[in-house]
């Protein structure tokens, strides 16, 4: 069985660097980004099987990411969390608006959001 891909795009390296090693622990294969044009780039020519955006990135925010996933076709289906520091009901409302599946806020509990994570990529595999 292939290892399940997950995109990780935050602007700041630590988050990063503990995110990336905490989900390679749990045996996934994990691509990052630390800005937005390069997180849609990248988003756009590999398959992932769940993405993890962050809101404030440079260049282009974790919601427009999420949007412009969402419309793709080739890629409306991927899971994707919003991971932000912003922690107010009408971020909940714009990620969920934006088309994200989940919206998780910093400092994050790793292992309510590997819970979270299994839980979607297991709804994925139902499809």
């Amino acid at each position: 069985m292939r290892k399940k891909k997950i995109f990780l795009a935050d602007d700041e390296a630590d988050i990063l660097k503990v995110l990336k090693r905490f989900l390679e622990l749990d045996g996934f294969e994990v691509t990052t980004s630390s800005a937005g044009k390069d997180a849609l780039n990248k988003i756009s020519s590999e398959i992932f099987d769940l993405l993890i955006l962050d809101v404030m990135m440079p260049e282009i925010n974790g919601w427009e990411i999420c949007k412009k996933t969402k419309a793709n076709p080739k890629t409306r289906n991927v899971p994707v969390i919003i991971l932000t520091a912003k922690s107010q009901n009408v971020d909940a409302i714009m990620s969920y608006e934006c088309g994200a599946d989940e919206y998780a806020t910093k400092p994050f509990d790793y292992s309510e959001l590997s819970v979270t994570i299994k839980n979607l990529l297991s709804k994925d595999e139902t499809k």
